[in-house]
């Protein structure tokens, strides 16, 4: 079962798996599928590394660098962004860190802050998802390409004469593997692949002289790596801030975060996504003297993501978020502090260049009838330069 399985996932690897071996100047797939992410993603659980310019417009303004353990590693190795070495790694890619500092409204220190995240549950990332392992296993058109190129192996290997049979493999791989079309193959091994597909391939194949079974592969390969976007991603995570005199807590928040594509055609150019997070914060009571976290406030923000993408790349170019939130005050209130709080929110997300994005942020509350509007800039690098790009 193990080796059938390795077989379906490798015969949509094939093509780009020959491309790196021959160190042709193809992309990374790793890379690949990090681009197709979106924003909201993004900005949820990073890949590599992103650093952020949060909230210019405000008077309490921080500049945010997020990265995981193994883009560190990956900078001092770059073998582990083979794939091979790069699965290997689940935990550390799943767990995010961040570092910051906060400025006030002169972009004058104000205090630090720092995190951690982790992805308890990620079907997003084909590598860490056993959930795409068994999505590529089900589909029928892999299992009929899987089928085929097996039965075509075993007929040739049937042949006697070691001359012949050496042949058929070779032109077979160029078939498979390097996008030599049907119609260029030999009668000899049109006849047994004809031999060996099921009817609605065979009929495929005597329809379209041109069929190519290599960006066929492709296809299916990208189609079920841009569904896989919209599977889950469940976070939980700890952020904390500092005072500017002293490294001492001034704020402290246990947040968790789950998102989920709702999306169903693969045709359409925008997804749906579905955005829940909530948290918890502990922060100092300004009405008794010294410094503690014994005010506690909670938060949850329910909203949907709409993602509009290229028709080509399928990369999105601009991201629209609209939620509610509902705030609650567990500790005793100061004056004219309410107890529970509503607000309506916005996110724009504008994507300016292939990896940087502008969020315009928008706050309103309904009672009060106050509006807030920020501005921030996060931009996604992988800090490997063009040795990644060599893998």
């Amino acid at each position: 079962m193990k080796t059938q399985r390795a077989g379906l996932v490798l015969l949509l690897m094939l093509c780009l798996s020959a491309q790196l071996m021959a160190q042709q100047k193809s992309p990374n797939p790793i890379f690949t599928a990090d681009s197709l992410a979106s924003g909201n993603y993004k900005d949820v659980l990073n890949s590599f590394f992103q650093l952020g310019l949060e909230r210019l417009t405000s008077p309490d303004k921080e500049i945010r660098f997020k990265g995981t353990p193994f883009a560190v590693m990956a900078k001092l190795d770059t073998t582990l962004l083979v794939d091979k070495n790069y699965r290997n790694y689940t935990t550390l890619r799943n767990l995010n860190y961040a570092v910051g500092l906060r400025l006030d409204s002169s972009f004058r220190f104000n205090g630090f802050t720092s995190g951690i995240t982790f992805a308890i549950v990620n079907k997003r990332d084909e590598t860490v998802s056993k959930a795409f392992l068994k999505t590529v296993e089900n589909n029928e058109r892999v299992q009929q390409l899987y089928a085929a190129n097996t039965a075509a192996g075993k007929e040739i290997s049937k042949i006697q004469d070691m001359n012949v049979k050496g042949a058929l493999l070779l032109e077979l791989d160029a078939f498979v593997n390097q996008g030599t079309p049907f119609k260029s193959l030999s009668p000899e091994l049109k006849e047994i692949i004809l031999k060996a597909a099921d009817e609605p391939l065979r009929q495929e194949l005597n329809e379209k002289g041109d069929y190519n079974f290599t960006d066929t592969a492709k296809a299916i390969y990208s189609q079920l790596k841009e569904d896989l976007q919209k599977k889950v991603l469940w976070t939980v995570g700890v952020t904390d801030t500092t005072y500017k005199d002293q490294f001492v807590f001034s704020n402290l928040v246990l947040h968790t975060q789950f998102l989920k594509g709702l999306t169903q055609s693969p045709e359409t150019t925008h997804d749906w996504e579905l955005d829940i997070k909530s948290g918890l914060q502990f922060v100092d009571d300004t009405l008794k003297s010294g410094r503690d976290l014994k005010r506690m406030l909670f938060n949850l923000e329910t909203g949907m993501n709409v993602v509009f993408k290229a028709k080509t790349t399928k990369r999105s170019y601009l991201e629209i978020k609209f939620s509610g939130s509902y705030y609650r005050n567990f500790a005793q209130l100061y004056a004219e502090e309410e107890r529970d709080r509503l607000s309506l929110n916005a996110t724009v997300r504008l994507r300016v260049f292939p990896e940087v994005w502008v969020p315009l942020e928008f706050r309103y509350d309904p009672e009060n009838g106050n509006f807030l509007g920020f501005i921030n800039i996060r931009a996604n690098f992988t800090a490997l330069g063009n040795i990644a790009k060599q893998l």
